[in-house]
């Protein structure tokens, strides 16, 4: 019976890996997948350095047409970036500006960035994060495209792991169910085999973009009252990926 069982077990979990990893792309891309609704949402974070990787390739392909002028190939790459993941995490970021930059109380900053309309902090933090982008696009080898993506979303995952939440409920809350010690092992197993395929330069910068989500982690979190919401976890995103592509112009082997 115990050897029947064995090969159904495997299969079982085979099977709940894939719809793991299905759940991942369609919480964090626009990509043709289907969300599997699950009780322990938080096992698709081990995926989610597999995602960014995807993201990165798809980024470092279009930053490979050659037959535009540079400055239109970059704008092309940062839309498609942008519109790969639906806006969401820029989304968080924007809410995030407006609720911890504000001068204010943990509790009201708390009730700002549940409102969805974009205040001024929003358009300017928007607009500078874009920018930087942007000009950093234009620094570095379309490969290096690849590790951003994917350190933008393990330093998301070690962040819902490392930080409590800051309000009862909301996403931030119901995506942990299921997030363990497992889940953040495989994602940093993943992540760093993308680096260290990528070359000492990617190991860095995302070494930098990690420690970059964590000490702004740290900040947000004494500003909404010690733990983090769903869109500050976005906005640890994003800022991570800044912080690496930022790392990797930089880098030896870096666009002049």
């Amino acid at each position: 019976m115990a050897q029947t069982d064995s090969p159904r077990r495997a299969r079982a979990g085979a099977i709940d890996a894939l719809r793991d990893v299905a759940s991942a792309f369609a919480f964090l891309t626009v990509l043709p997948a289907r969300w599997f609704t699950s009780e322990q949402p938080g096992r698709i974070f081990a995926w989610f350095p597999l995602v960014g990787l995807t993201i990165g390739l798809l980024l470092a392909g279009v930053a490979s047409i050659a037959f535009l002028p540079p400055d239109v190939t970059r704008f092309i790459t940062l839309g498609a970036w942008v519109v790969l993941t639906g806006g969401l995490h820029l989304d968080g970021f924007a809410d995030s500006c407006d609720g911890l930059l504000a001068t204010t109380t943990p509790e009201r900053r708390l009730e700002i960035m549940k409102d969805p309309r974009a205040g001024s902090w929003a358009v300017v933090g928007v607009v500078v994060l874009l920018l930087g982008k942007w000009a950093a696009l234009g620094g570095i080898p379309p490969v290096w495209l690849i590790a951003p993506p994917v350190a933008g979303r393990w330093a998301m995952a070690l962040a819902v792991c490392a930080f409590p939440n800051a309000r009862p409920g909301g996403m931030g809350a119901y995506m942990r169910a299921g997030l363990g010690r497992l889940q953040i092992v495989v994602a940093t197993v993943s992540a760093a085999i993308v680096a260290v395929a990528l070359g000492w330069q990617a190991v860095v910068a995302i070494g930098a973009a990690f420690g970059a989500a964590m000490g702004i982690g740290r900040w947000a979190a004494g500003r909404l009252g010690g733990g983090l919401t769903g869109d500050v976890y976005g906005a640890l995103c994003e800022l991570a990926e800044l912080a690496c592509l930022l790392a990797l112009t930089m880098m030896p082997g870096a666009q002049p």
